[in-house]
């Protein structure tokens, strides 16, 4: 597998895990739970298992955005730091969920920081690699995309909720 590493300091080296077992764990996340098998074992050749301990910063809000990472044990904080400086946990992410897959698409710096807030395995995907997928295998490309828009579309629709009831509040 020729994967790139990502740059974040808890993130530098990957551990080995056979295809067959990133196969698994990508079936068993929610945003590709229901995958054809056959797509599952090609994505599985695009991805590095990283085990992060406890404590760890995956990445710090405003790094570069190069990967996404699926979160197949343990837990994450997001953290948003508001204009003083003060830490703001925004949600904790639990198993089979998804972090960072804005910067597969946008390539932005990243909007909040990622803490494992456990002992974590995550499977990364750097856009680089993405990209190869686009080249390789377009098909799956395409389905990753349409899971991502989704995902997003999900998330900016609860956030649209929670402004209102926000606002509702402050009137």
């Amino acid at each position: 597998m020729h994967a790139s590493h990502p740059s974040a300091g808890a993130l530098e080296g990957a551990v080995s895990a056979s295809k067959e077992d990133k196969s698994e764990m990508i079936a068993d996340t929610q945003l590709f739970a229901d995958l054809h098998w056959n797509d599952v074992e090609a994505l599985a050749a695009y991805v590095q298992c990283h085990e992060i301990p406890a404590g760890s910063t995956i990445f710090n809000e405003g790094d570069p955005g190069s990967y996404m990472a699926l979160l197949v044990r343990g837990q994450v904080e997001i953290i948003k730091h508001d204009h003083e400086g003060k830490p703001h946990r925004i949600v904790l992410i639990t198993r089979g969920k998804t972090v960072g897959e804005m910067s597969i698409i946008d390539g932005e710096p990243r909007s909040a920081s990622c803490v494992a807030a456990q002992d974590s395995v995550l499977l990364v995907l750097t856009k680089e690699n993405y990209g190869r997928i686009i080249k390789e295998r377009p098909g799956l490309a395409v389905q990753i995309l349409a899971r991502l828009a989704k995902l997003m579309s999900q998330r900016l629709r609860g956030v649209s909720g929670q402004l209102v009831e926000f606002l509702e509040q402050e009137g």
